[in-house]
């Protein structure tokens, strides 16, 4: 019988490519399926356990025993201690009048050899005596001990006092009277403030306190110009009537002083781009320093609401001196410019960047209390994200005004791909929470909706302009000018107290205000009326 030739056992490497890429393909699909799946998984690995086999695993189960109850009963230990010393009684002061009893008996031992060494006859005085100098030490020792227990006590309910703070969301108080003097600084030495407004909700980041202390300073000489910023976050037609709103008041300019977040919903302005904006301020401000003719520099301070842009309006006016990209720190968040920072465009331009400041403004005229207010700072992104301790009650605020419009209201529910919802008030805003929960994958253990997670989710989509929302201007009236209000005494010392109309037809001139909307009959009417 003849042998045959053995049969190779090797394979074409297009058979053996083509299996890795299927098999590549099957983990792929199931990684994707997995990331769908709402139910929870644990990342850790399951303990496989010891196996049956194993001749020596029930002594081993009943040391392991033995190590959790030792454990069970160690921490029950330490809680009743943790209790009797907050008492201040119990097992501690047991154990403080046992070890007292131990240095008053080695005290005594000390003494007795002390006596001993007199009766010896020994020349050695007290003093040199090594165990006088160690009862001497040890005492020393343990009145320190005592008083640093004492200070590591106070500063432990200091800084949990500081902690409970900074979770409310409050800023502390020595931040906040540095802000404030920086603030004050800024507008004391700048000749034109640019106060900084949010397109979607102008009159929410505008403050009269703000306006009375600018016209006030320095005499009246200060100038005021409005910046409505993030302009392509609000439709055409909501701008424009904002603008005319705006200017009864001080002159103000529309800009777009950086590129949206990503996936944010924008409006196309034609005439308004990054670049033709923030040419014309830069034109404004070149103009209004030839017309003074000062032999220094025109200092410009830039002030607004935490988050508002003031750092990118400064960035945007130095790009367009070909300075370098960046001149001023920029996020997303809150609380980025925490000093204050100069920036020299040119030797007739200096510009002045400031940290947001909240300050007391309640634009609808109603008593808040602290909860809505936090709210409603929250949806003024006035509020850095690690310090919002609650954020459902700013969902319900959201929800509250995008209710009033149905075209709002439907663009929110595509953001999200929600049905409609059911209940009203908080029971809408649990409703809502839930599905978008389910929907981003904000799930805690055994697969429940993780509320904050999902409140926080909808916190940032609303602060990058993933959720569509502005402010309606038909239901603000014109502001009452402030050069005819009774709570700002010192205008009417400067000369100020006339008719705003004039005051701001004046300061355009000085600042040549064209184009941006300023030669169309409704800013024009707008400017005289």
């Amino acid at each position: 019988m003849k042998v045959g030739k053995p049969k190779s056992k090797r394979q074409p490497v297009r058979l053996r490519h083509k299996i890795e890429k299927a098999s590549a393909q099957k983990q792929k699909k199931a990684k994707k399926l997995a990331k769908k799946n709402p139910e929870w998984r644990s990342k850790a690995k399951k303990d496989p356990g010891i196996p049956n086999l194993f001749p020596y695993k029930d002594k081993i189960l009943a040391e392991v025993e033995e190590q959790r109850r030792q454990k069970e009963e160690d921490a029950v230990r330490r809680r009743e201690l943790a209790k009797q010393q907050k008492a201040g009684g119990g097992a501690a002061t047991d154990a403080m009048e046992s070890d007292d009893e131990d240095f008053e008996q080695f005290d005594a031992e000390g003494d007795e050899l002390l006596a001993e060494d007199s009766d010896d006859g020994d020349s050695m005085q007290v003093d040199t005596n090594p165990m006088a100098a160690l009862l001497a030490s040890a005492k020393a020792r343990a009145a320190e001990f005592e008083s640093k227990n004492g200070n590591d006590e106070d500063a432990m309910d200091d800084d949990e006092s500081d902690e409970e703070e900074g979770a409310s969301g409050v800023r502390k108080d020595s931040s906040r009277k540095q802000f404030d003097k920086i603030y004050k600084q800024v507008v004391d030495s700048a000749d034109v403030v640019l106060y900084v407004l949010d397109a979607r909700d102008p009159i929410g980041t505008r403050s009269k306190d703000v306006e009375q202390l600018v016209m006030s300073a320095d005499g009246g000489s200060k100038r005021l110009i409005f910046i409505l910023n993030k302009i392509d976050l609000v439709p055409p037609p909501v701008l424009r009537q904002w603008l005319v709103n705006l200017r009864r008041s001080f002159p103000t300019l529309p800009l777009r002083a950086s590129k949206p977040a990503p996936n944010a919903k924008t409006f196309e302005h034609k005439d308004l781009t990054m670049k033709s904006t923030s040419e014309t301020l830069f034109k404004a401000l070149k103009t209004f320093a030839e017309s003074r003719q000062l032999k220094r520099s025109i200092k410009v301070g830039i002030i607004g609401y935490p988050n508002v842009g003031k750092s990118s309006v400064i960035n945007a006016l130095a790009q367009r001196m070909g300075g370098r990209i960046g001149a001023c720190p920029t996020g997303a968040e809150a609380g980025v410019t925490t000093s204050l920072r100069e920036v020299k465009l040119d030797n007739k331009l200096k510009l002045l960047d400031s940290p947001g400041i909240v300050f007391p403004n309640d634009p609808e005229g109603t008593k808040e209390n602290k909860v809505q207010q936090q709210a409603r700072r929250i949806l003024l992104n006035a509020v850095p994200p690690r310090e919002i301790a609650d954020p459902v009650p700013a969902v319900t605020l959201l929800l509250k005004r995008l209710s009033g419009s149905e075209e709002l209201f439907g663009k929110l529910m595509e953001v999200y791909d929600l049905p409609a919802l059911n209940g009203t008030g908080n029971e809408k805003t649990t409703d809502f929470l839930i599905q978008v929960a389910r929907k981003r994958g904000r799930l805690g253990k055994g697969g429940v909706p993780n509320l904050h997670s999902a409140a926080q989710t909808v916190i940032n989509d609303w602060r990058d302009g993933r959720i569509q929302g502005w402010t309606d201007p038909s239901k603000y009236k014109p502001a009452e000018p402030i050069a005819a209000n009774k709570t700002a005494p010192a205008l009417k010392t400067a000369g100020l107290v006339g008719d705003q109309k004039e005051i701001v037809k004046e300061w355009a001139t000085e600042f040549k205000l064209d184009g941006l909307w300023g030669d169309e009959p409704e800013a024009t009417e707008a400017m005289e009326e």
